[in-house]
């Protein structure tokens, strides 16, 4: 499995952990976790997360003692950190100074922890299935179309079940998951859209706005998946055939 980004959580309180890593391995992430200063000390000898998340109130070594460790070594020095502490905002100012990127305060909620990872991912560059960050999402395009066939074939195999999944398979054989796909163009859209804004320029259409062109009763359920899943599910039946000739023709 091809993943987002890699995070570093670290926090002595195992609930707090297993929320992170529920939350942000939802979004596509591949989630360390490192329930002490000294645990996340091992693991950055050896490795570069792409952003790390660090409680400040730890018993070994406090987070802003880590933070420092962290900053001092050149390899580190620019991966962006989250602090985050239920002891109020006046650790904010010190956390700043130490060179963290963003500071927040608990009880975080699933959207707001979201928001912060991504926005601080963006800023980095749009990472690419290869580990490669690139600047401009023509420069993601670009590397797109190497994967899709030409754009009047991916019309053609978007139609049907079978060449669908195949070509969503072949997706992901190539690092070009899903997750990866939104998080570089995150919002409400058919991944047809997004895969056709991306490699092909075409305009972006609003989820919901593409299912008001069906207005067949009969298709009110497939809708709903439809709705739910931001694409048509993967399913064989008839109807789900003439859903998709209703959707996209």
């Amino acid at each position: 499995m091809a993943f987002v980004a890699r995070l570093l959580v670290v926090d002595d309180d195992p609930r707090i952990r297993h929320l992170l890593e529920v939350v942000l391995s939802g979004s596509g992430h591949e989630v360390v976790l490192a329930d002490s200063a000294k645990a996340a000390l091992e693991y950055l000898r050896q490795e570069t997360p792409d952003l790390i998340l660090l409680d400040i109130m730890m018993p070994d070594m406090d987070g802003l003692t880590l933070l420092g460790r962290i900053r001092a070594v050149r390899r580190l020095s620019k991966v962006p950190v989250i602090m985050f502490t239920g002891g109020g905002r006046e650790l904010e100012g010190p956390s700043r100074a130490l060179g963290a990127d963003l500071f927040l305060e608990k009880p975080i909620t699933g959207r707001r922890l979201k928001e912060a990872v991504e926005g601080l991912l963006a800023r980095e560059g749009y990472l690419l299935p290869t580990g490669e960050r690139v600047a401009s999402l023509e420069e993601v395009g670009a590397r797109l179309r190497q994967a899709l066939p030409e754009e009047a074939r991916f019309r053609a195999l978007w139609l049907k079940t079978g060449s669908r999944r195949a070509l969503l398979g072949n997706l992901v054989a190539k690092g070009w998951t899903e997750a990866l796909l939104r998080r570089i163009l995150p919002g409400d859209y058919d991944l047809f859209d997004l895969l056709g804004h991306l490699a092909y320029g075409w305009p972006l259409v609003p989820l919901r706005e593409r299912a008001a062109k069906v207005q067949d009763p009969r298709f009110a359920s497939l809708l709903q998946a439809y709705l739910r899943e931001m694409r048509l599910p993967l399913e064989e039946g008839e109807l789900l055939e003439e859903l998709a000739q209703a959707l996209y023709a």
